[in-house]
């Protein structure tokens, strides 16, 4: 398995075609969100928020998919010889695993996972984990962030 965000995934993605070539099954999680959300924080201390989108309109895609997100990697990776799914809610995740682990054992290639996030997100960030910078208010109660603190009730 790997995981990847959208930006560092197109810049090694010639390695789907190895893998295809090869015949390594495999799942490869991409994290859409069509912005480079880790350099966009970087840029907030000092008041700036520079290129850091990577969405555009695709005019290859349908009408209304995932409107400003710019590359199609599910046509891509399906272009490098492997097979993909794309995943839009949250409920989608099970079974686009599911669908993922068939899909590898049947064509014995590499399987991109592409999950839709939001466009703009913050996330925790440190050098040390007594030392994190929270963006926003963290979620206290099951009401705040049903499915990311489930497992504390």
């Amino acid at each position: 398995m790997a995981l990847s965000g959208d930006y560092d995934f197109q810049f090694l993605i010639e390695e789907l075609a190895a893998g295809a070539q090869h015949k390594l099954p495999y799942i490869h999680v991409v994290v859409n969100n069509a912005y480079l959300g880790l350099i966009r924080q970087s840029q907030r201390g000092f008041s700036m928020d520079y290129e850091v989108s990577l969405g555009f309109e695709n005019q290859n895609r349908e009408e209304g998919s995932e409107a400003g997100y710019g590359v199609d990697h599910v046509a891509v990776a399906e272009a490098m010889g492997c097979k993909a799914v794309r995943v839009r809610k949250p409920e989608e995740f099970a079974g686009a695993f599911r669908d993922a682990e068939r899909l590898m054992r049947e064509f014995s290639v590499p399987v991109v996972l592409e999950f839709i996030l939001e466009r703009v997100t913050n996330i925790s960030m440190g050098t040390e984990i007594d030392n994190i910078t929270e963006f926003e208010d963290l979620a206290e109660k099951n009401e705040d962030a049903p499915t990311a603190i489930v497992m504390l009730d």
